[in-house]
C-alpha cells in the first residue's frame, strides 16, 4: 500500500479508506482555524504594452550638482508554477521591455506540480526571506498563506470599484476573513472533452450528460488501442479534485460553509468513490495507468494522441488539442461535465490562479505594479486569444470579437458559473494530505480501534 494513490488501492480496502478519510478529516478540522477549439483561436495575441510604473514606484534620485546617473531598475522576483506553453515568458519579456528600466521582472518557475511552488514559498516565507516578491497562488494557497502572515493584503492593489467587475466566485477564492489577499489572474474550470467523430460514428445523439451515459458510451466506443476515459487519479491534488467533483455530483461535500465536516453524512462519499473505482477496475473505461497522471497534461496526452474517447480536463488546456503534433485536430469538442441525473451540468472545481505579494518583499509597491499589469483586462484578453485561458473580468465574456475569435468562451463561462470552491481554510493542505495518504491514517485509526 505504501506510495499508492487514494484511488489506487485494492477494492477490499475502499471502505477502510473511506472511514479513515472521515476520521482524519475530523481530527484535522478539530485543530481550529486559528492554528493556522473545436476551432482554434482566430488570432494569436501578443502581450500588450506595459504601462509606465507610477511615480511612487521608484524613489526620485537625490539632487546633486552634476546630472544624476540613472537609477538601477528594481528587481522583482516572481515565484510561479510551471507554464508549459511558454507564453508567460513572452509576457514577462514584454513587461520588462516596456517598463522603462524602472522594474526588472525575474520569472522563476518552481516545479512541475503546484505543490512544488507551495513548498518552495513556504520554505522562504518561514525564513522571512525576501527572495520572492510576487507569488502565484492556487485557490487553497490564499487562506493558508494569509493566515500564516506570509502575504500582504491586496486591498489597495485591486480597488473596490474594480472588484465589482470580477466574478464573485473568483474574488471569494482570493479572500480570507473578509479581506482580499490576492488578485485573480486567470480563471480555470473543467470540461468534458470528447471525440465528436467517434460519438457520431457510434450512433449517439450527443456527448454524455450523466455518469451512466459516460460509462455506456465509453464502454461501447473504446477499443484495444483507444481507452474510454482519461482523468487525473494520482496521489496529488489533481486526483483529489477528480474525486471532489464526483462527491459534489452525488450530493455530498467534505465540509459545510462553517467548515464542519460533512463527509460522514449520507452515502455520497462512498458512492462517489465506488463509482471511480468501478470506472477503473470493474468497467475498465479508465486505465490503471491514470494513477500516474500527476498533471492535467498527463491525462490530456492520450486524448491528443487519439488514444482516448473522453477526457476530464481544465479548459486552460483547450488550445493544446490543436497543437502541431495533435492527431485529433477538427475531431474534438468540449461540453460541461456530466452529472448524476443529467438535469443540469455537473459541478466542477474552481481552479482560478491568483497573484499576491510576499510580506517579506522589500519592494511591495513595485510588486503591486507587476500584479496590476498581469491581471488587467488587456493582458487577460491577450492570454485568452493566445492560450484560451478564461478571463476573470466579466465584461470580456460579452465582447463580440472575443466570442467570435474564441468560440469555446461560452463553455468556459458555463464552467465558471457552476464551479464550486474547495474548503477555504488554512488547513486545506493538511485535509488534502489526509485524503491522499490513506495508509498512514488507516493505521492510526485502526490503532485507536475506530476501524
Amino acid at each position: 500500500m505504501k506510495g499508492e494513490g487514494v484511488l489506487g488501492m485494492t477494492r477490499r480496502r475502499q471502505f477502510s479508506w473511506l472511514s479513515a478519510v472521515v476520521g482524519g478529516a475530523v481530527v484535522i478540522a478539530c485543530g481550529g482555524e486559528e492554528a493556522a477549439k473545436p476551432a482554434a483561436p482566430a488570432a494569436k495575441a501578443e502581450p500588450t504594452k506595459a504601462p509606465e510604473p507610477t511615480k511612487a514606484a521608484v524613489a526620485p534620485a537625490a539632487p546633486t550638482a552634476a546630472p544624476a546617473a540613472a537609477a538601477a531598475p528594481v528587481k522583482i522576483t516572481w515565484f510561479a508554477s510551471r507554464d508549459t506553453t511558454g507564453y508567460t515568458v513572452k509576457q514577462v519579456e514584454e513587461f520588462n521591455k516596456q517598463a522603462g528600466g524602472k522594474i526588472t521582472l525575474d520569472y522563476q518557475e518552481q516545479g512541475q506540480q503546484t505543490s512544488d511552488l507551495r513548498d518552495k514559498f513556504i520554505l522562504v516565507a518561514n525564513a522571512k526571506d525576501p527572495a520572492a516578491d510576487v507569488v502565484s497562488m492556487d485557490v487553497p494557497f490564499v487562506p493558508e498563506f494569509a493566515a500564516a502572515g506570509w502575504t500582504l493584503d491586496a486591498e489597495k492593489v485591486l480597488l473596490a470599484d474594480d472588484r465589482t467587475k470580477f466574478y464573485k466566485g473568483t474574488l471569494d477564492g482570493a479572500t480570507y476573513l473578509g479581506k482580499l489577499f490576492a488578485v485573480p489572474w486567470y480563471n480555470n474550470g473543467p470540461g468534458l472533452y470528447y471525440r465528436k467523430d467517434l460519438v457520431e460514428q457510434g450512433g449517439f445523439k450527443g456527448p454524455p450528460k450523466t455518469y451512466d451515459e459516460l460509462l455506456d458510451q465509453a464502454k461501447k466506443l473504446q477499443t484495444a488501442d483507444i481507452q474510454g476515459f482519461s482523468a487525473q487519479m494520482s496521489q496529488t491534488e489533481g486526483g483529489i479534485i477528480t474525486w471532489f467533483e464526483y462527491l459534489w455530483g452525488h450530493g455530498g461535500d467534505l465540509m459545510d460553509e462553517k467548515l464542519e465536516v460533512t463527509l460522514d453524512k449520507g452515502t455520497a462519499g462512498v458512492d462517489s468513490f465506488k463509482r471511480l473505482l468501478s470506472f477503473m477496475y470493474t468497467d475498465k473505461i479508465l486505465p490503471e495507468g491514470a494513477l500516474g497522471y500527476k498533471t492535467g497534461a498527463d491525462a490530456q496526452n492520450p486524448f491528443i494522441e487519439g488514444k482516448s474517447v473522453f477526457l476530464r480536463q481544465w479548459t486552460s488546456g483547450l488550445t493544446q488539442n490543436d497543437r502541431d503534433d495533435s492527431k485529433i485536430k477538427g475531431k474534438w469538442d468540449v461540453v460541461p461535465l456530466p452529472s448524476l441525473k443529467g438535469d443540469k451540468a455537473g459541478a466542477g472545481c474552481l481552479g482560478t490562479w491568483n497573484l499576491g505579494t510576499s510580506k517579506f518583499s522589500k519592494n511591495p509597491d513595485q510588486s503591486a505594479e507587476v500584479i496590476r499589469w498581469f491581471t488587467g483586462p488587456e493582458q487577460q484578453r491577450a492570454l485568452l486569444l493566445s492560450q484560451g485561458y478564461a478571463p476573470t473580468w466579466r465584461h470580456l465574456y460579452e465582447e463580440t470579437d472575443l466570442r467570435d475569435a474564441h468560440p469555446l468562451l461560452a463553455v468556459q463561462r458555463h464552467a465558471l458559473d457552476t464551479a464550486l470552491v474547495r474548503p477555504l481554510t488554512p488547513l486545506y493542505a493538511q485535509l488534502s494530505d489526509a485524503l491522499q495518504r490513506s495508509e498512514e491514517h488507516t493505521s492510526e485509526l485502526q490503532s485507536r480501534q475506530y476501524l
